[in-house]
């Protein structure tokens, strides 16, 4: 396993040539027409996207960027592929794309997605979708949401996510219990990566990393819970697939919100090599703190317009061309 503690000053060169690289922060790629969040990827747009970083772009495994990096020899339009969760259209969508197009691509599973089949989110979508057309709103802390119509039980949807998400996961686990309760709708389907298809995944060259059991915000957790979140993901992904887990990703990922400099020292202490954010800009694995290690979000319909993005953002970080970072981040959809 590559050692990037020996590696810190192979990088002195102007703008950090040859140490930094793009990383994409995927998480849903779905047939549009079949979901109704704005953020998901529609499955030809994604694949659309993969031609293009295909032409234009050098995609690296994480290992081989993480080795190049240490070297100073990363190409300037290097670019590491990542997916977080581990929904099913992971297996039905995004890996046949990738195996098609020869690319590779790291993927971070929380262990609960795995054994339940859903996210604590998608059970409030659930609920609120699939409640009786009879439930016009429903109350949470004191709060009305209306229902009445598919407009209005979208707009329900995210404000009560943004509610529920800044919640410990006891209190939150209540919260989405007197939801459910309200609406009588039963518990959901397996929406999932399972472990054999995970197993499938990583046998055909995948690189799996961990996203701790739960998916809570750790900033909101004990640091006991912290811990055990991080370390048993790591050691239950390691029994599945029998092999060793070597990178992290934290769950909603902002630095100093969602987690702090004791999480990445329980991370760093529990034997991974690295792990990631999802604050903006290039992964700097020699000169910045390699448990931090930053992403990019590709939320773009347009493919031309994706390549565009994706190369001003390489070219902005790299530089340090300050309006054209604003500009990248500002146009991200």
């Amino acid at each position: 396993m590559l050692n990037l503690n020996k590696a810190q000053q192979a990088c002195n060169k102007p703008a950090d040539s040859g140490c930094s690289f793009a990383v994409l922060n995927y998480h849903r790629v779905m047939p549009i027409h079949t979901f109704w969040n704005e953020q998901v990827l529609d499955v030809g747009v994604f694949e659309q996207q993969l031609l293009q970083l295909k032409r234009f772009f050098r995609v690296l495994s994480l290992e081989q960027a993480l080795q190049l990096a240490s070297q100073g020899k990363v190409p300037v339009n290097a670019v590491v592929i990542t997916i977080d969760d581990g929904f099913a259209d992971c297996y039905d969508h995004i890996f046949p794309l990738l195996q098609r197009y020869q690319l590779p691509a790291t993927f971070f599973f929380f262990f609960q997605g795995i054994q339940q089949g859903y996210l604590w989110e998608n059970q409030i979508a659930n609920a609120i979708l699939q409640a009786p057309a009879e439930i016009s709103t429903l109350q949470l802390q004191n709060l009305t949401f209306a229902t009445a119509d598919k407009t209005e039980r979208h707009r329900s949807i995210v404000a009560i996510t943004d509610l529920i998400k800044y919640h410990p996961m006891a209190q939150r686990n209540q919260l989405i219990a007197d939801l459910i309760a309200q609406t009588g709708v039963p518990q959901m389907h397996h929406e999932f990566v399972t472990a054999e298809q995970l197993k499938q995944m990583a046998a055909a060259g995948m690189t799996i990393g961990a996203h701790t059991v739960h998916h809570p915000i750790l900033s909101l957790e004990s640091a006991e819970t912290a811990r055990a979140e991080i370390i048993q993901s790591k050691a239950i992904l390691e029994q599945i697939l029998a092999q060793p887990v070597h990178y992290f990703a934290y769950p909603n990922g902002k630095f100093a919100i969602d987690f702090s400099d004791e999480h990445v020292a329980q991370v760093r202490d529990s034997g991974f090599a690295a792990a990631f954010c999802t604050d903006w800009g290039q992964a700097r694995p020699t000169q910045e703190c390699r448990f931090r290690l930053r992403r990019f979000t590709p939320w773009d319909r347009n493919p031309w317009f994706f390549s565009l993005r994706l190369a001003l953002h390489i070219v902005a970080e790299r530089y340090s061309i300050r309006f054209l970072k604003e500009w990248v981040g500002t146009h991200g959809n």
